[in-house]
């Protein structure tokens, strides 16, 4: 009945695997229609043929399910068939594996609605199975069955057969949006991992099923010797450091192993090369585990990692499961939480206080906007903790008691904030007051009359490359606008490429790029300067951000600093995925290079032509023809023409 296979899922904790056809394993798709033949149930909305109506389905023949033997089951309507604990009822609403209940297969758990169109589901036992098995089998099958709310009609179903296999088949398009797929046993934890989960919610996303997908989990079937190779970690992100990876390898068979080697090799992605290998002997007890740990690794900066774990021993004739694969780097992905502070008694305690937030490169310090209590606090991106402080700012009242602050910029020594009038019910007004380093207002801009009403102005980010401040609408048209803030006027857009309302972005010259994100839209984003979607990643309660870049080193990594308006005001710093060796091709210039005409004599930068200068964190510092003298030793961009280099001023 199983073909050879190619690939293979699991095992769990007891030794169930799967095969599918999505992984390009020979599992047949022999679809059973019982539509006409098999017995109506008459499944209602969010029903479950045990707890709802008493009616429980013999199978006809002894059916393993992990450590039992079931003979009868009960059939849910919301894509579940319990086979343990078959009273119970299974509730509409999908969860990952493992579940606190009983013990069931999930064909498609989700809230599913088989009488909304005149669906059903069937249920028939078959003393020879009709797809071809030479044995007894028993079907469940979804008949035209949608999920709630939509009209999308479809049929699935999953087989019993009397050697504990478990396949699932589907035989029609799919409305998938969220659902699991898997088994588990009833008391299933993290710790015993009785379960094995095929999707959820959509991930991974190569398990989404379509017409045509047959899915099937394998009871374990013991065997003398059968040695696996489980996993290996760290994963993710590693320091560059020695590293001890460890490595856990199951004995599946009923005989202890004595000399089973177990080989770890690391391989470079970039270069595609084997960088380490080492290997380690172990003596494994029968159906147990064993971790082994190898001899330390030293990765190099900027690298990603692919680890590879061989379990070899001489007696195992089991193969498919010899080889497990994970990988490692050393620089952070965009997206990756590198640390996280919260400061859950800002304010009255209840949360929620973090808006908008901008770095200042002349303090070195982040401001911060607070809506309770309303004002602007600033840290230290080195400490957090023990430096978040109200700052000295006297923010207007432009709409009364009824005046909000949200967003905030700095930009050529003037802060901007964003101020918007609530009365409860409705946004009022919108305007961004100018106010000097002192905190007090000099100047406003009203971004109702002159940009667009309806909604309110949120966050924003001065660019130094265009001398304009760029900000995010909420409401209306959600635009990102570009602003010039000595016209009062709009100087152009910016791609949205979330569809809702932002709430705050930031710009980054020196890496082309532009960040942005917000809390109805529940992710952030990473764009070109040009206006492509580079990446995006999953982030709730987005309120501030602003880009951090302390480049010492090309190594070095660049941040992105997030608050996040949620009940602990947490603060985030995240990767970008770029070291500061991203932002320049040049890392110190001591000579001159007629190609490019860049030259770094002490404290004197020389160009051909004209040049400007920014600092680590992306402010501009100075343009200038020929030659500028820096105040200050450090790190600075300087760009000429279309090319940007790093100098190190000593």
């Amino acid at each position: 009945m199983i073909g050879i296979f190619v690939a293979m899922g699991g095992p769990d904790g007891y030794g169930y695997r799967y095969i599918s056809t999505q992984d390009g394993d020979a599992v047949p798709f022999n679809w059973i229609d019982i539509s006409s033949t098999g017995t109506p149930l008459g499944a209602g909305d969010d029903w479950c043929s045990g707890s709802s109506a008493g009616r429980y389905y013999p199978l006809g023949f002894p059916f393993p399910y992990y450590a039992d033997t079931v003979d009868s089951i009960s059939v849910c309507s919301n894509g579940t068939v319990l086979l343990q604990g078959i009273s119970n009822y299974l509730g509409l609403s999908n969860y990952p594996l493992p579940y606190s209940g009983p013990g069931f297969v999930a064909v498609m758990w989700d809230d599913l609605d088989p009488p909304e169109y005149g669906g059903d589901v069937y249920f028939q036992s078959f003393a020879s199975c009709p797809d071809g098995y030479g044995g007894a089998c028993a079907v469940v099958q979804y008949h035209n069955v949608p999920r709630f709310g939509n009209t999308t009609l479809m049929d699935f179903e999953v087989i019993l057969y009397d050697n504990g296999n478990i396949k699932l088949q589907y035989n029609s398009a799919v409305y998938y949006n969220d659902a699991t797929i898997g088994i588990q046993d009833i008391g299933a934890t993290t710790s015993n991992r009785y379960y094995l989960e095929y999707v959820y919610n959509g991930s991974p996303s190569s398990h989404v099923p379509d017409s045509g997908t047959a899915v099937m989990f394998l009871y374990p079937v013991p065997v003398d010797y059968d040695v696996a190779a489980v996993s290996v970690s760290p994963t993710g992100v590693i320091p560059v450091a020695p590293i001890t990876f460890t490595a856990t390898v199951e004995n599946l068979g009923l005989v202890p192993t004595t000399s089973t080697d177990v080989i770890l090799n690391v391989y470079d992605t970039t270069t595609s090369t084997l960088v380490f290998s080492d290997t380690q002997t172990v003596a494994i007890p029968e159906t147990s585990s064993a971790n082994v740990s190898f001899s330390p690794f030293t990765p190099s900066p900027s690298r990603f990692y692919k680890l590879q774990v061989i379990a070899s021993d001489p007696s195992d004739t089991v193969n498919y499961n010899d080889i497990t694969y994970a990988y490692a780097r050393t620089f952070y992905l965009f997206g990756d939480i590198v640390e996280e502070w919260q400061f859950p008694r800002l304010g009255d305690s209840t949360g929620y206080s973090f808006a908008g937030m901008t770095y200042v490169p002349d303090s070195g310090k982040f401001y911060v906007v607070t809506l309770n209590p309303r004002g602007v606090y600033r840290f230290d991106p080195h400490d957090p903790y023990g430096t978040l402080l109200p700052a000295s700012f006297t923010l207007h009242n432009f709409f009364g008691s009824n005046d909000y602050v949200w967003g905030i910029a700095y930009g050529n020594g003037t802060f901007y904030i964003s101020h918007f009038g609530y009365d409860g019910s409705s946004i009022t007004g919108s305007k961004i007051g100018y106010y000097d380093g002192d905190g007090n207002l000099v100047d406003s801009l009203d971004v109702w009359a002159s940009i667009e009403s309806g909604g309110y102005m949120a966050g924003m980010d001065w660019d130094p490359a265009s001398s304009l401040l760029w900000g995010v609408y909420a409401g209306g048209s959600n635009s990102v606008y570009k602003v010039d803030v000595t016209l009062k006027d709009a100087a152009g857009t910016f791609p949205n490429a979330s569809g809702g309302a932002l709430s705050d972005i930031s710009v980054f010259y020196p890496l082309s790029e532009v960040y942005y994100g917000g809390f109805r839209v529940s992710r952030i984003f990473q764009m070109s300067y040009a206006g492509s979607l580079l990446r995006q990643d999953t982030l709730t309660q987005v309120a501030g951000m602003d880009v951090w870049a302390e480049c010492t080193s090309p190594d070095d990594p660049v941040y992105l600093f997030v608050a996040l308006n949620d009940m602990r005001n947490t603060l985030l710093k995240i990767g970008t995925g770029h070291t500061c060796a991203d932002v320049v091709n040049v890392s110190e210039k001591r000579e001159r290079d007629p190609g490019v005409g860049v030259e770094v004599i002490g404290r004197t930068i020389t160009v051909e032509g004209q040049a400007t200068v920014y600092d680590a964190s992306g402010r501009k510092v100075a343009t200038f023809d020929g030659t500028y003298e820096v105040g200050h030793p450090g790190v600075y961009f300087v760009k000429v023409k279309e090319r940007t280099f790093k100098v190190v001023i000593r």
